[in-house]
């Protein structure tokens, strides 16, 4: 009987395991025209580019993911004195709140929260920035809304991120 609860038990992680993989899909995010990250995103997430390609947003049924190159930073603290203009199209006058250390695709990353006002409309609210580095690249990733929305939006940001890897 042991045995049979032990071959159950494996299956059911099994098929759990291919079901959480067939529910997401892969996306890769370039930085001067090179792949310089993948990411795990919601299937049903629409994954849009700027123009010029350097802002990507990820847009799911939680809100919004945006994620820039930080091609000008070596490092994540070489990004966090410039974090404001990074998230400017999206998110002014930010103003961070907390800083907390995290890890995203196994090096050291921050994670920001701050208030600000939305770029489109300048009504006030939150962001949450995270910068992390994959391989050589630098990137800056923000998800922020009116008043304290950044909250909400908190735990898609951060488990699209723990799928970061190097293409």
């Amino acid at each position: 009987m042991r045995n049979y609860r032990t071959y159950f038990t494996g299956l059911a992680l099994a098929l759990f395991a291919a079901t959480a993989f067939a529910e997401d899909k892969e996306i890769t995010i370039s930085d001067g025209g090179a792949a310089a990250l993948k990411l795990g995103v919601p299937k049903d997430a629409e994954v849009t580019k700027s123009k010029k390609g350097e802002e990507t947003t990820i847009s799911t049924k939680e809100g919004k993911i945006y994620i820039w190159p930080v091609s000008k930073s070596a490092s994540v603290n070489d990004a966090l004195p410039h974090v404001g203009e990074v998230i400017k199209s999206e998110f002014t006058e930010y103003v961070v709140a907390s800083t907390e250390d995290i890890t995203v695709a196994g090096a050291k990353a921050k994670h920001l929260k701050g208030k600000g006002a939305e770029a489109d409309d300048g009504d006030p609210g939150s962001a949450d920035v995270v910068i992390f580095e994959v391989g050589k690249h630098v990137f800056a990733a923000c998800v922020h809304g009116e008043k304290d929305a950044a909250a909400k939006q908190r735990p898609t940001l951060l488990s699209v991120l723990k799928t970061a890897k190097v293409p």
